[in-house]
């Protein structure tokens, strides 16, 4: 216990000295784009193994965790997104931009990762492996999420009454995408037990920024004061905490990683 609490010191002063803070500012930028194909893209996978409007209920179920704000964003862009899905009216170049976006937000994210692992390369090549491995990314996570699909189905089918389980669940399934970031998302990444531990500290960590975000965002009338582009505000709050988040579980299992390679 003593050690872990060091190791989250540690990497807390990492996270600050390599100014993660900012790499967190930038990705979000690009997120709220890369959001419109992923969307799309989980929308058409799942929906034509489990039905659109199993799937849909089920997008704007897991927004609600995010609290009512975020939930009112996504609830409209899966309505909308499920028009387009069923009369496949998307124009080519719009394709072409957002998932090009969505590549670039995933490229951004990647660059936090590798100045945490030092391995930092700027070249054309490196570019281009890069997105490379972000598109096998999204791939991986259509799948991860196929399974939470299925889970959500299978729960929903056999109706437990226990809240702890799907609270455990919700963690587990958190974490799981951390470690898959991780994991995959760069070249020359931790080892899976630093992965684990990563992940899973991330995921604390998110369960508890949640209710920390949700309270200031129902303290604060950010909808009211700004309109529709509150929404949009809400969003980009919700990014960054999640992008500053994942950067410091990197770092957790970094850190984990190089006092092993000491001892």
């Amino acid at each position: 216990m003593i050690y872990y609490a060091r190791l989250l010191i540690r990497s807390a002063r990492e996270w600050l000295r390599l100014e993660m803070g900012h790499y967190a500012a930038a990705f979000s930028y690009y997120a709220p784009f890369a959001l419109v194909p992923l969307i799309l893209i989980s929308l058409g996978i799942s929906g034509y193994f489990y039905g659109l409007p199993f799937v849909k209920n089920m997008f704007v179920g897991w927004g609600t965790v995010f609290g009512s704000d975020l939930t009112a964003l996504i609830s409209v862009a899966v309505q909308n997104l499920d028009i387009q899905v069923h009369t496949y009216d998307i124009p080519v170049v719009a394709v072409v931009f957002f998932s090009l976006i969505s590549i670039l937000a995933f490229n951004t994210l990647g660059l936090g990762f590798e100045r945490i692992w030092g391995q930092r390369v700027v070249s054309i090549g490196a570019w281009l492996s890069q997105s490379f491995r972000s598109v096998v990314f999204v791939l991986i996570l259509q799948i991860y999420i196929l399974t939470l699909v299925s889970l959500e189905g299978l729960w929903a089918l056999l109706q437990f009454e226990s809240r702890l389980l799907p609270m455990l669940i919700w963690f587990s399934s958190i974490s799981a995408v951390f470690v898959i970031f991780y994991r995959f998302l760069v070249a020359g990444s931790p080892s899976w037990r630093g992965c684990l531990l990563g992940g899973a500290t991330a995921g604390l960590l998110f369960v508890f920024a949640k209710n920390i975000v949700t309270l200031y965002l129902a303290a604060k009338p950010v909808v009211t004061i700004f309109g529709a582009a509150g929404l949009i505000l809400v969003l980009l709050v919700w990014v960054y905490v999640l992008a500053a988040i994942i950067y410091y579980g990197a770092i957790v299992a970094h850190e984990f990683d190089s006092q092993k390679k000491i001892v």
